[in-house]
């Protein structure tokens, strides 16, 4: 019996931002150097191409019709800006678009209960770089799993072992500063924390980025394992996949400035570029050739796009008739909206399936700070020069304050025990209130500490600062 999964439609999504610029007050403080002509010349045509937003307002995504399928792989792919990550972060719930829709098994998302059966993999390993390979993935099971410690060791080695990791499951992560597991081991243990729970969506945003071909081959064809045997639905993002890549892809959808030029096969982008009278040429990718090539089909388009209501239907070719996918294929007849309605196929298993969500979380607030505090724990005393510089100063800082008490007599009080002999005195004979005491205490010492405060945070300011402005 097959495993339910879930297909994720998009429909007609819009997400805009503003490209309103904002100057740092501090700008006089970091003056930059005169531009010479070619510098100029950039910058005109940098002007030129932010004239195309409206009213400082840029399309990020425009009109985007798509769908992924359980059992399958979508790659989301275009050049640099087209707008590929958005598309995951609407569905991880990072952002929110401002028209459109998105539907799990044809109903509506609930953003907050999708996170509980979605995953989402950043391109950047977000890990404790102290900690272990099996403590991190350890940890992630005790967070999302409500399973006993027996149950989660045994897990956490399944996947260790799935993940190949076996063999650096006790060395630390790892960072720039702190030696550890690879490149593209990290990235493994980075897709490891977010299948712990065993989500039927996972979503990845440029998996194979700063990889080695060997590496970023080796991370597709485990996704496509995962989804064939697991039924989990796979939506990723890539820049330039190679040829053994390109052929794990179920489906792609190529952007191109926010809008969908390509949703379908990779047989069927073929197709499209011959409709085009682009020839494929020998030895190359038909992904990046279509990359390359996005100028003359976005001109292409907008022809198509003047003379549809004028053209007749086109033949079905042979590829047109294939499966689920019959009615992917882009071509001058219809619109994306028309396609994308045809290429809508009944899956009762699908479409039937009660989508349940749980509403809470894998543990309680109780167990959810203790295992915080273990892992906190971890980190700050293996951060062995961070532990011992703090340790160091509050020890100064004792030495310092005791210093002010160091002189005073055996007979007489401190300052504090003074002020409240007296206090007791005055108000004791109804000289006035205790709490018009603490209120006019806390008038004349808050501002001293809110002084101390910038007085101390100025010097700190100024310098983060300069690192951020003279270190771009």
């Amino acid at each position: 019996m097959k495993k339910h999964g879930c297909e994720i439609e998009a429909i007609n999504v819009n997400y805009k931002i503003g490209t309103q610029k904002t100057e740092s007050p501090f700008k006089i403080f970091c003056r930059k150097p005169a531009k010479n002509r070619q510098e100029v010349g950039q910058e005109s045509e940098e002007e030129a191409r932010a004239e195309k937003t409206s009213n400082g307002v840029r399309h990020v995504l425009k009109d985007v019709n798509c769908r992924a399928k359980p059992w399958e792989i979508l790659a989301i792919v275009g050049p640099s800006g087209a707008g590929k990550s958005s598309p995951l972060e609407i569905l991880a719930g990072k952002v929110t678009p401002q028209t459109g829709s998105i539907l799990v098994n044809q109903k509506p998302i609930d953003r907050a209960n999708f996170k509980k059966i979605s995953g989402y993999v950043t391109q950047k390993d977000t890990l404790f770089p102290l900690l272990t390979v099996e403590e991190t993935l350890m940890f992630s099971a005790k967070l999302r799993l409500m399973f006993p410690q027996a149950e989660l060791s045994s897990r956490v080695k399944s996947l260790i072992q799935e993940l190949g990791l076996s063999h650096v499951s006790k060395t630390r992560i790892g960072d720039e500063r702190v030696r550890g597991i690879s490149g593209g081991e990290r990235r493994w243990v980075s897709i490891g924390v977010e299948v712990m729970h065993d989500p039927k969506v996972v979503l990845l945003d440029e998996p194979t980025s700063g990889l080695d071909s060997t590496s970023a081959i080796q991370i597709i064809d485990m996704l496509k394992i995962m989804a064939k045997t697991q039924g989990r639905t796979i939506i990723l993002s890539i820049h330039q996949p190679g040829f053994r890549i390109v052929k794990l892809f179920n489906s792609i959808l190529l952007l191109a400035n926010g809008s969908v030029l390509h949703h379908g096969t990779v047989d069927f982008l073929g197709v499209n570029l011959r409709l085009m009278d682009l020839d494929l040429p020998l030895h190359v990718n038909v992904v990046e050739y279509a990359i390359d090539s996005i100028e003359i089909i976005q001109q292409q388009e907008k022809c198509w796009q003047v003379q549809k209501e004028g053209l007749p239907p086109l033949p079905a070719t042979g590829l047109e008739k294939k499966g689920d996918d019959q009615g992917e294929v882009r071509n001058s007849k219809f619109t994306l909206h028309q396609l994308f309605q045809q290429a809508k196929v009944a899956d009762d298993e699908i479409s039937n399936m009660a989508t349940d969500f749980s509403q809470d979380f894998a543990n309680s607030r109780l167990r959810e700070t203790i295992i915080l505090t273990h892992r906190f724990s971890k980190n700050i005393f293996r951060t062995k020069e961070l532990f011992a510089c703090r340790t160091i100063q509050m020890l100064i800082s004792g030495i310092v304050l005791g210093s002010i008490f160091y002189n005073l007599k055996d007979d007489l009080t401190g300052a504090e025990e003074r002020e409240r002999e007296i206090v007791m005195k005055e108000t004791s004979c109804g000289s006035y209130r205790v709490s018009s005491y603490a209120i006019a205490n806390g008038l004349v010492y808050l501002p001293f500490l809110l002084i101390l405060a910038i007085l101390f945070t100025l010097p700190l300011y100024w310098e983060v600062l300069a690192v951020h402005v003279w270190g771009m």
